[in-house]
């Protein structure tokens, strides 16, 4: 009897919904964050082909954070010439513009030029600039251009954008990256013997990086994701163009016969509208109801010390606390980390909550365990329990709980911020962003100029 009326509630719920476009949202979703989580999870096979070596994460990170200049100027133009600046012809430039620099990046992420008395990879990272841009920019693009189709087809949205994550995590894992057990490359170099002779390096294994390698290329991984990005084009074509996608949106078109423009404001308050009516409206949680200015400074402070670590120290610094132990201990780290963010995302309307002292509670450990991962990058390349399996499993285990932790307080104090209105989301947005960027800026200079952390 459950049984029956639980399909009957899903019946209901799914009545009314066009399966041709539900698909295409979800496609669409996708490539939201396809092409930054895809790098992020390739780095262990990139960082070992290229001069950047180790510290190309560091660098990742500020050029995330340089590519918020497309969603600021975006909301600028958008603001001021709204029949100009307009959702549906930069999305569609912005994801050619993502699919073009994924597949340039499988012909020349391997090229260099010579600037400043070293090797670069300048290819590799003007392109990474390019695809970060068009990221970030989807933050301010794909979802005010959501807010035109009916509410029920946010969820297949967002659930594409979890797949953006998810999707590369599970390629890259079928990728591999070669040397599997730690232990049996755990060479000491002779430059950190005690009875070194020189101060050169006669037997270095940098960190197991011999095997039989990935079971593809980085290259084609690449490919991949220029395809994803052109399905992701494809399926933006269809919801604007397919007459059964046209039937499931509230306004016909951003451009009616009124001449009506939809701005990306706009946009968001439809979405709150959306969320307002119906039999799913949210119930008013008297707990949120109580809390006080003091308990929400406290959560906005917490947002901006969650992001700097979540966004901008830990992964700068990641590759130092875990290539010691080997190659495919990064690799299992980072997929790992990128697959528990839609897993938590998953979990927390089951397991929420939004008291200020569990929030506190899990950002004390999470601080906690962002402690002992710099403390092991510190000590690179000479780790902690390097040579023992205890060791890198400890670091694994700590780091993609840590993520898990991260995206679980973030949702949290969200959640909190959605229920209080508009602009308490707003300031949730500028603490995330304020706090990453001086994460990542707060990094560069200990790992890329004083050499604070070493590789091999």
């Amino acid at each position: 009897m459950a049984l029956q009326r639980l399909k009957n509630k899903i019946r209901g719920k799914f009545s009314n919904v066009s399966i041709i476009t539900y698909v295409l949202v979800v496609i669409f979703g996708s490539g939201s964050w396809l092409s930054v989580n895809g790098l992020w999870v390739e780095l262990p096979i990139i960082v070992q082909k290229i001069p950047e070596n180790w510290s190309l994460p560091s660098y990742l990170t500020v050029i995330i954070q340089m590519a918020n200049i497309a969603p600021l100027m975006f909301t600028i133009g958008n603001k001021f010439f709204p029949g100009v600046i307009r959702e549906v012809p930069i999305i569609y430039i912005s994801v050619a513009i993502g699919g073009t620099s994924c597949a340039l990046m499988a012909l020349f992420w391997k090229e260099t030029t010579f600037i400043a008395g070293a090797e670069r990879s300048t290819a590799l990272l003007v392109l990474c600039f390019f695809v970060a841009m068009v990221d970030c920019s989807s933050s301010v693009t794909f979802l005010p251009y959501m807010a035109i189709f009916r509410k029920v087809y946010m969820s297949p949205y967002f659930a594409g954008q979890g797949l953006s994550g998810l999707l590369p995590s599970l390629v890259a894992l079928l990728q591999g990256v070669g040397s599997g057990a730690h232990t049996s490359h755990c060479v000491i170099p002779t430059s950190h013997l005690p009875n070194a002779t020189n101060g050169t390096s006669s037997n270095i294994t940098a960190g197991g990086s011999s095997g039989n390698g990935p079971k593809f290329s980085a290259e084609v991984f690449f490919w991949f994701l220029s395809g994803m990005m052109l399905a992701c084009f494809l399926a933006f074509f269809g919801l604007n163009n397919l007459p059964v996608a046209k039937r499931q949106k509230v306004h016909q078109d951003y451009q009616g016969d009124d001449g009506f423009s939809a701005t990306g404001e706009q946009a968001m308050e439809l979405v709150s509208v959306y969320e307002q009516e119906g039999e799913n409206a949210l119930e008013y949680d008297d707990q949120v109801e109580a809390l006080s200015g003091r308990d929400t400074m406290l959560q906005f402070a917490m947002v901006a010390l969650v992001s700097g670590l979540s966004n901008g120290v830990i992964p700068a610094i990641q590759s130092y606390a875990c290539i010691p132990y080997s190659y495919y201990i990064y690799h299992l780290t980072l997929t790992l980390s990128n697959m528990v963010n839609p897993v938590t995302c998953f979990v927390f309307p089951f397991i929420s909550t939004t008291s200020t002292s569990h929030l506190i509670l899990l950002s004390s450990a999470y601080f906690g365990m962002c402690t002992y991962i710099v403390f092991i990058a510190s000590q690179s390349p000479m780790v902690l329990l390097r040579c023992e399996n205890t060791g890198a499993i400890l670091i694994v285990v700590i780091s993609v709980s840590a993520f898990a932790i991260a995206t679980y307080v973030k949702v949290a104090i969200g959640a909190v911020m959605r229920d209080k209105g508009r602009k308490h989301l707003l300031w949730f947005g500028v603490c995330t962003q304020v706090g990453s960027c001086i994460g990542a800026l707060s990094m560069f200079a200990p790992v890329n100029v004083y050499k604070f952390f070493k590789t091999y």
